[in-house]
């Protein structure tokens, strides 16, 4: 074991050399891959683990005495199958479980769909718009919820908006957000390669890869990627157990040394034997886990930022985006006054052109030249405390505390609903050809949405 110790040490210092590099990120995702294959081969060959391109599975039937445990709780299992599927189809669930949905399920069910809906969907953008993509927002967007354009926009499609949720729930919503910026990235892309427009370059991609360390804080986004994994498979698990499915093995899975989810290994043969309802309740409850843990969560995370706020634990300033050239201050700082005045009034302040501002910052006291323009050459964001989806904290393990839950909410979400999506190795794709009038429509559909899902991730290549 003092081996495989040494190898675990060496590996994490290496891995993490490699994320403190100032080098692009692409890169960075190249070489850690390169290094946990390696490792997981070599540990694999040391411990005959059987790896495979450095993944370890450890299988074990521990887990099994508590998926048994829970499945004794048929009645509520039930309840949360129900509505789990009314959250994930709306209306199409009364067709999903042949008409066994009772009332009670689905009123939790339409309450929780309108939830996530109207509640945690738009702060999930916003929050992975900040802490994936990097994109500082616009902070009346943040406080006030909308914009008056926004506002407009949504007044003109929430007819449609309120019958795909409630007809399909959010399979139906994510399925024509996914077609429909398809279509605007596939438009974009002929005005490119036929009008030589940079048409392709302006737009935005719709999707991209959530990597920890590179993307996502690593440890943060550890913890976030093994609770949706682990909530996830065990819901398959225990309403598999109930349809007495057996259930062959569980365990955790390791790229290399660095742990990237959990697993149930259920007896898919006999799975695909039993009755359609009960397999649509076994494979929709990954997604209603999720779902479910997204809204949990997501209310813990409220009353986190809530009462930081209300304690004056978050940081009020300008938060630094872009460091100058000098390197004085650098992405992350925060800038607490302007030559003796608040920084937070910086639209009213007078700063001189070619010469020096003074600024209290969390290094203490520096003063920055300007140029010609008035200008410092930084970038920075408000943080007046008014936003309930982007802050930064006076104590650091409150940052850690924020980017977790954040994370918990926000991926569990996107997890949840993309998996329904019909799509090759996706629960979505097997529940809808078990509920399709035809086979041929759950191929056909398949095949329509993951060329639309493809050219989400077009924009990335230009």
């Amino acid at each position: 074991m003092i081996f495989a110790f040494v190898v675990v040490l060496i590996a994490f210092a290496l891995f993490l050399y490699v994320l403190g590099l100032d080098i692009p990120g692409t890169w960075k995702f190249a070489v850690s891959v390169a290094e946990m294959i390696v490792v997981g081969q070599v540990l694999s060959m040391k411990y005959n683990l059987g790896a495979s391109w450095g993944l370890i599975l450890f299988r074990t039937k521990k887990g099994l005495d508590i998926i048994a445990s829970l499945a004794k709780h048929e009645k509520f299992w039930s309840f949360f199958a129900e509505v789990g599927t009314l959250m994930s189809y709306g209306a199409l669930s009364f067709i999903f479980m042949r008409k066994s949905v009772s009332r009670n399920s689905a009123i939790v069910g339409f309450i929780l769909l309108l939830f996530l809906a109207l509640f945690v969907s738009a702060p999930v953008l916003g929050f992975l718009a900040v802490n994936v993509k990097g994109a500082l927002p616009n902070q009346d967007a943040l406080s006030s919820g909308a914009t008056e354009s926004a506002t407009r926009s949504i007044d003109g499609f929430l007819l449609l908006w309120f019958a795909l949720l409630l007809g399909g729930g959010m399979f139906f919503v994510l399925l024509a957000s996914i077609l429909m910026y398809g279509v605007v990235v596939l438009s974009a892309l002929s005005s490119t390669v036929f009008s030589g427009t940079t048409a392709i370059q302006d737009t935005n991609p719709g999707a991209t890869f959530l990597l920890p360390g590179i993307n996502i804080p690593f440890i943060e986004g550890i913890i976030a990627l093994l609770v949706i994994l682990v909530v996830h498979e065990g819901a398959h698990a225990v309403l598999g157990k109930m349809a007495r499915v057996p259930i062959l093995s569980s365990g955790v899975v390791l790229f290399g040394v660095i742990p990237v989810g959990a697993f149930v290994e259920p007896d898919e043969d006999y799975l695909k034997r039993i009755e359609k309802t009960k397999q649509t309740r076994v494979l929709v409850a990954g997604s209603t886990a999720n779902l479910i843990t997204s809204v949990i969560t997501f209310i813990i995370f409220v009353g986190f930022m809530l009462s930081a706020f209300a304690l004056n634990l978050n940081e009020r300033g300008l938060l630094v985006a872009t460091g100058d050239a000098s390197g004085t201050l650098q992405k992350g700082d925060m800038i607490y006054k302007l030559n003796g005045e608040d920084a937070l009034g910086y639209k009213n302040i007078s700063i001189p052109k070619n010469s020096s501002v003074s600024l209290l910052t969390n290094h203490g006291d520096i003063s920055l030249k300007t140029n010609i323009d008035g200008k410092m050459g930084i970038t920075f964001y408000p943080l007046s405390g008014g936003s309930l989806i982007f802050a930064k904290f006076k104590y650091g393990f409150l940052d850690f505390i924020y980017l977790t839950l954040g994370l918990i909410f926000a991926l569990n979400f996107v997890v949840g609903t993309i998996n329904l999506l019909p799509l090759p190795f996706f629960d979505g794709y097997r529940i809808l050809e078990l509920n399709a009038p035809h086979p041929i429509v759950a191929k056909a559909l398949m095949v329509i949405t993951l060329i639309a899902f493809l050219m989400n991730f077009v924009p990335w290549l230009f």
